[in-house]
C-alpha cells in the first residue's frame, strides 16, 4: 500500500515538473529553484490580494455598521438578520466586520440594547492559548517552537528572523505593488555551444569555488 502511494506521488511530482523526474538528478537542483521561485511569486501575489481584501473590509465594515445600526433599532423585528439572509451575506462574517469597526473607533455604546460580543482580541488570545496547550508536549524545545513559529508565519504571510542576540523578530511583509511582481521563472536548462540541452548549474558550491568563479 505504501509503495503504491509513493509511486503515485512520484508520478504526480513528475507531471508537475518541467524536466525533473525521479532518478534524474541532473535536473533536481534547477527544478527546485524554479518551483521555489514560482512559490515566492505566488506568495507575493497572495500578499497583494490580502492587502486589497483588507482595504475592502475596512470600507465594508463601516457600511455594514451603518446598516446594522439602522436595521437593529427597536421595533425592526430582526431586520438586520432578515436583510443579511436576503442578500446571502453570512451573519457571522457581517457581525465580525461590524465588531472590528466598533472596536477600532470606540463605538461600543451604539448598540446599548444588545449584549456585546467577546472582543476580537479576546478570541484571538483564546485561540492562541488553546493552540499552545495542544502542542505543549510536542513543542518541548526552543528549536521545535521556532520551527513551528516559522511555519505559522509562512502560512500568514509574515517573516520571522532570529537575531544575533537570540531574540526573535516577527514582522509583516511590505505591501507589494503590481510592478514589483516578477513572474519570470528561472531557466532549468540551457543550450550548450554544440546545441545540446544541459541543466542549469544550481548545485551547491563551497566558498573557494565561488571566489574562483
Amino acid at each position: 500500500m505504501e509503495s503504491e502511494m509513493l509511486d503515485s506521488y512520484r508520478a504526480y511530482v513528475q507531471s508537475q515538473c518541467c524536466f525533473y523526474s525521479p532518478g534524474n538528478d541532473d535536473y533536481l537542483s534547477g527544478e527546485i529553484v524554479s518551483q521555489w521561485f514560482q512559490r515566492k511569486s505566488l506568495q507575493r501575489e497572495m500578499s497583494s490580494q490580502q492587502a486589497e481584501l483588507s482595504r475592502l473590509d475596512g470600507v465594508l465594515s463601516g457600511l455594514l455598521y451603518e446598516q446594522k445600526k439602522r436595521l437593529s433599532r427597536q421595533g425592526r423585528n430582526g431586520g438586520w438578520s432578515k436583510w443579511l439572509k436576503q442578500q446571502k451575506i453570512p451573519r457571522a462574517t457581517a457581525d465580525r466586520l461590524v465588531l472590528e469597526h466598533v472596536e477600532f473607533f470606540g463605538l461600543e455604546n451604539e448598540f446599548p440594547h444588545r449584549e456585546r460580543d467577546e472582543p476580537m482580541e479576546g478570541n484571538v488570545c483564546l485561540a492562541a492559548c488553546r493552540t499552545s496547550e495542544k502542542f505543549e508536549r510536542t513543542l518541548n524545545t526552543p528549536r521545535s517552537r521556532m520551527v513551528f513559529l516559522r511555519c505559522l508565519a509562512d502560512r500568514f504571510g509574515l517573516e520571522v528572523n532570529l537575531e544575533l542576540d537570540g531574540s526573535v523578530r516577527l514582522y509583516t511583509l511590505p505591501p507589494i505593488r503590481e510592478e514589483d511582481i516578477d513572474c519570470t521563472v528561472p531557466n532549468v536548462i540551457q543550450i550548450a555551444n554544440d546545441g545540446s540541452v544541459v541543466p542549469v548549474d544550481y548545485e551547491l558550491k563551497n566558498e573557494e569555488e565561488d571566489s574562483v568563479l
